[in-house]
C-alpha cells in the first residue's frame, strides 16, 4: 500500500516511521539521442517515442506499469512478489530488456537501460499516484545515465540472481545472453559513500576494423 505524504494527516509521522522497504527490481529505459532528434524533427521524435514505449511495454512484466515518465525515459518498479506471482523469473525480465535494446528496426530509436535489484519504499507525494523512492532507485537512474547506446547496466545483486537462474534454466545454448555480461568494475556515484560494482550487457554491434 503506497503511503501518501499528506501534510494534513496528524498521524503522518508514525506512518512514515513504520514504512518498510519492498524488495524488487528498479528498471530505467532511456531513449538515446532523443534531444537531438526532438530538435531536428519533433513529429518524428513523438512517433519514435510512442513506438519505443509500446515496444518496452510488450517485453515488460504484464502487471508492471511505468511509475515515472521523464520526457524520454521510463521507470518501472517490479516488486519481487509481483514477479513471482506471474510465474516469471528475473532471467525473463533481463532477456526482455535485452530484446528491446537489440531491436534495430528503424521504427524504434536506439535505447539504453539499467536494472537494479534492491529495495524501495512505496510512498508518494501526489495523492492517488503510486511511486517509490530509495537509494536503489537513485542507483538505477545513475546507471542508466552512465549506459551507452544499446547497453544494459546492472548491480551485482541482479547479476548474481541471473547467474542462479542460468544455473537452473541454462544449457544447450539457452539464455546465452547471460554469458555475455561483463564487469565494468567498481564505480563511484555522486551521493554514494562507497563504490558500486557494475556489470554490463551490450547489444551494440562491434565496430568494424579499419581497412
Amino acid at each position: 500500500m503506497t503511503l501518501y505524504f499528506d501534510p494534513r494527516d496528524p498521524h503522518l509521522r508514525e506512518k512514515v516511521m513504520s514504512l518498510s522497504p519492498t524488495h524488487g527490481y528498479v528498471v530505467f529505459v532511456d531513449i538515446k539521442g532523443s534531444t537531438a532528434l526532438k530538435d531536428s524533427d519533433f513529429h518524428r521524435w513523438a512517433s519514435l517515442i510512442h513506438n519505443a514505449f509500446a515496444n518496452i511495454r510488450t517485453f515488460m512484466v504484464d502487471e508492471a506499469f511505468p511509475l515515472k515518465c521523464i520526457g524520454d525515459e521510463l521507470m518501472y518498479f517490479i516488486p519481487g512478489d509481483l514477479l513471482k506471482s506471474t510465474g516469471q523469473v528475473p532471467l525473463q525480465l533481463f532477456e526482455g530488456l535485452v530484446s528491446v535494446l537489440a531491436d534495430t528496426d528503424p521504427l524504434f530509436p536506439p535505447q539504453k537501460a539499467a536494472i537494479v535489484e534492491g529495495e524501495a519504499y512505496e510512498m508518494t507525494f501526489v495523492e492517488g499516484v503510486p511511486d517509490v523512492y530509495g537509494k536503489d532507485v537513485d542507483l538505477a537512474a545513475r546507471l542508466c545515465s552512465m549506459a551507452e547506446s544499446r547497453e544494459l547496466l546492472m548491480n551485482r545483486a541482479f547479476r548474481d540472481t541471473l547467474e542462479k537462474d542460468f544455473q537452473l534454466f541454462g544449457g544447450g545454448g539457452a539464455h546465452e545472453a547471460v554469458q555475455r555480461i561483463t564487469p565494468k568494475g567498481p564505480q563511484g556515484f555522486k551521493g554514494f559513500s562507497t563504490k558500486v560494482e557494475v556489470f554490463a550487457h551490450s547489444t551494440q554491434p562491434p565496430a568494424r576494423p579499419s581497412p
